[in-house]
């Protein structure tokens, strides 16, 4: 394969993702739970005025 043939992939420079600048890496997690669960969690971060996430975790961890 010519390098002509290849139009795709491989390292350019500048290319890929910039850095944001974050100094905090966040990972992921899924929880589960019926609909009415879900609903229920949903209802109570809005009302404490937090994203489910922030609220599961200063809720299970004691942090706020």
């Amino acid at each position: 394969m010519s390098s002509e043939e290849k139009k795709r992939g491989g390292f350019r420079e500048g290319s890929g993702r910039k850095p944001t600048g974050r100094l905090k890496i966040f990972a992921n997690t899924t929880i589960s739970g019926t609909p009415e669960e879900i609903a229920k969690l949903k209802r109570l971060a809005k009302e404490n005025d937090k994203t489910v996430s922030r609220f599961v975790i200063e809720n299970l961890l004691g942090k706020k």
